[in-house]
């Protein structure tokens, strides 16, 4: 992997890991880490790493194993370890209509072949389970490099961090993150989810295609609505001058009610880490 960022306050060292809630994400094409100090709210450790020629899961598993942190820090023992991995291959059921005794029968809502394993993840700001197929040589790599994990998609960190982040001025607010080749799209409506998707996209002429959908299909007043921005997008990208020319509200979230920064982090806008940070969230 190319290392992208590597940002730390301080050497993390293994007697006080218990300290520490470690925070991973992996994407299509990055694989990223945080180290969270829970007892004072602040990031001692941010990382990024590009994924080269991780077409698939195999590739994945060795590019993660290669990793320095991988022989090393990821076997401290934290105090939590949290991972999240984008996919596609997840539905939710209401909180209080799934059955536990059903789990596996959840599966017909999925498109997994037989061989993969289910995840149910709880997401209990929006009263949803979160049901996710994994790949087993995924689960198990995953539980052999790092110290115990609870393991989601990306959906969990996702709408966890936007229903915090919510304001009481906010009747209805569309919440955007965007990550190398796609982007999750959350409406919270009187503090309730209206609507959550994944779509995968490879220019700013498809995010305009889906952007242009989901104003129609959801009837937004788009001179009313505000959109707030997480994850890898800038002013000067094609996609946020697409989103400029319907909506007039937009803004950047601030990750910084998440977690604490030092001054060695300045150089990360408070948006950009978003889903990674919001993990700390999830159950």
């Amino acid at each position: 992997m190319n290392k992208l960022l590597f940002l730390s306050d301080d050497d993390v060292q293994s007697q006080l890991a218990t300290k520490y809630n470690l925070m991973v994400h992996i994407g299509p094409e990055t694989f990223q880490y945080v180290i969270i100090d829970h007892v004072q709210n602040q990031v001692k450790v941010l990382a990024e790493f590009e994924l080269e020629q991780a077409n698939n899961t195999t590739e994945l598993i060795k590019a993660i194993e290669a990793l320095p942190e991988s022989k090393k820090q990821f076997k401290y023992s934290f105090n939590i370890v949290k991972i999240s991995f984008d996919s596609f291959d997840y539905t939710f059921i209401p909180a209080d209509l799934y059955v536990e005794e059903d789990r596996h029968d959840y599966s017909k809502f999925l498109s997994f072949a037989g061989t993969k394993e289910i995840l149910v993840n709880n997401i209990p700001s929006v009263e949803i389970k979160n049901v996710v197929a994994i790949e087993p040589a995924l689960k198990d790599a995953l539980q052999r490099i790092f110290q115990n994990p609870k393991i989601y998609n990306q959906a969990s960190p996702f709408l966890e961090g936007i229903q915090k982040s919510i304001t009481r001025e906010d009747d209805l607010v569309c919440f955007i993150d965007f990550q190398p080749s796609n982007f999750q799209f959350g409406i919270i409506k009187d503090f309730r989810l209206e609507f959550y998707n994944t779509f995968e996209y490879f220019n700013a002429d498809e995010f305009n295609y889906y952007l242009l959908n989901i104003i129609e299909s959801l009837a937004l007043r788009v001179e009313q609505t505000p959109i707030v921005l997480s994850g890898k997008v800038s002013k000067t990208d094609e996609v946020y001058l697409r989103i400029e020319k319907y909506f007039e509200r937009i803004r950047f979230i601030d990750s910084e009610h998440l977690t604490k920064y030092s001054g060695k982090f300045e150089e990360v806008l408070p948006h950009t880490f978003f889903t990674l940070f919001s993990l700390d969230l999830c159950e």
